[in-house]
Order: structure tokens, then C-alpha cells, then sequence
């Protein structure tokens, strides 16, 4: 009888430890096998081109967002199509701007503002809150900016577009980032969540999450990049399309 329960019990630990490798190599996606319920969204940029907001409905895609804008004078080639194609449709669209160290706050603000304006100004677009992607790149992970810094023109940029929509954006992150910089100092605003390998209340067991991206390998008729994927999203439980209305 001990030497089975052994047996049962190194099998088991033989099983939790490929699992654990299968998802941090990104083989086993936990999330996609055990896909969460909810208020279902994409999220886009140039790479996944033109958006059928007709599919996407069809596909029982609620809200999308699309990146409008990066650092201070970078347009995203797709977004001013992406706001023709959502004109009258029942999916809302959400304009994002991805957050640069190396530029002051204001100015990114203002281009996005300039830019986002085609989506929240038009009257037959369900024009969502917008939202602000704070994560690493090139060799910021290896040589983060300093703390004070990056509060004071993320700050900027939050003050200056709400200013101009009249919402404060959310804040797409993860848990390295929100520990870094935004824990604490950043309450004001909904947070975005990226948390891809495994379940929320794994990685971000704190809550208090209002979007959960939750894929980057999703498979949705109306967008997709070169690989077919798309990134997917889900609203957090009693939270609506409506709540997030830029004129709510």
C-alpha cells in the first residue's frame, strides 16, 4: 500500500512539474484550456491590420482596443482604418497609447489625445475609455528608469488625458511593472491586466483588476497578425461595455 501511494504520489509530482515547465516555455496555456467567462474584448495594433467589427460581433467580441499612438510622435498606421471600420457597429472601440521612459508625459499625451480624438469625437463610435500600456522594452527590464521619474510622466500623461476626454485611462500592466512603479501611486486609474500564462487570481491575486488580458494567442473571426492570433481580453465580473464609456 506505501510503495502504490508513493508510486501515486511521484506521478503526481512528475505531472505538476511538466505542467509547470510546459507553461513557463508557453507549450501548456492554462487560460486557454480553462477559457474564463465573461465580457469578452480584443486588443489590436497595426500587426493584426484591418478589423471586421461585423465578425467580431458575430464572434460575440464586446469592446476592442487599438493601439493609437507611442511615445511622442509615433502613429500606429492602422488606427484611423480601425475607427472607419467601427463606425456604427455594436463593438466598442477603445483607443491605447504605449507609454515611453524616454519622453515627457505631456507630450505623449498630446499626440495620443490628437490622435484618439477620430474615435472619442465621433458620434457613431461606442468610444471606450482610453488606456496607457506601461511595459518594458528594448533594455529597460535590464536598466529600469528611476521610480520618481517615471511616476511624474506617467502622472502627466493622466492628468493631461483626462483633461481631454473627460476619463482618466486605464493602466495596462503586470506585476513587475505595477510593483515597480504604479503600486500605491496610481489608485486613481482602472487597471489592465496582463496576466497570459495563468489564471488571474494566480498571478494578480490581489484583484481589483477591471480588464484581464488573459491570451496573446487567441483565435477570433475579424482580427488576427501574420500567426492568426490576437491578443484576448475579458471585463472583470458585474463590470460592463456601458461602465467604460468615454461619456459615462
Amino acid at each position: 500500500m506505501l510503495r502504490r501511494i508513493a508510486t501515486v504520489l511521484i506521478a503526481a509530482a512528475v505531472l505538476l512539474a511538466a505542467l509547470f515547465v510546459g507553461v513557463k516555455a508557453e507549450v501548456i496555456r492554462p487560460n486557454m484550456l480553462l477559457e474564463p467567462e465573461g465580457v469578452k474584448g480584443v486588443d489590436v495594433s497595426e500587426y493584426q491590420g484591418a478589423l471586421d467589427f461585423t465578425a467580431l460581433a458575430d464572434a460575440g467580441i464586446e469592446f476592442a482596443y487599438a493601439k493609437a499612438t507611442e511615445g511622442a510622435t509615433y502613429v500606429d498606421a492602422q488606427f484611423m482604418t480601425t475607427c472607419e471600420q467601427a463606425s456604427g457597429s455594436t463593438v466598442a472601440l477603445g483607443a491605447y497609447h504605449f507609454f515611453s521612459f524616454d519622453s515627457p508625459g505631456a507630450d505623449q499625451a498630446a499626440s495620443f489625445a490628437a490622435t484618439a480624438a477620430a474615435a472619442w469625437d465621433d458620434p457613431t463610435i461606442r468610444a471606450l475609455v482610453p488606456a496607457v500600456d506601461v511595459e518594458w522594452y528594448g533594455d529597460k527590464e535590464q536598466n529600469p528608469p528611476q521610480a520618481e521619474d517615471v511616476r511624474r510622466e506617467l502622472r502627466a500623461f493622466v492628468d493631461a488625458v483626462e483633461a481631454a476626454c473627460g476619463r482618466k485611462p486605464l493602466i495596462y500592466t503586470g506585476n513587475d511593472i505595477y510593483d515597480l512603479y504604479l503600486r500605491g501611486c496610481f489608485d486613481d486609474c482602472g487597471l489592465w491586466v496582463s496576466c497570459r500564462k495563468w489564471p488571474v487570481w494566480v498571478e494578480w491575486p490581489q484583484g481589483g483588476w477591471t480588464i484581464w488580458q488573459y491570451s496573446d494567442v487567441g483565435q477570433v473571426a475579424g482580427a488576427a497578425n501574420e500567426a492568426g492570433h490576437v491578443d484576448l481580453d475579458v471585463l472583470a465580473e458585474g463590470t460592463t461595455v456601458d461602465d467604460l464609456l468615454i461619456g459615462r
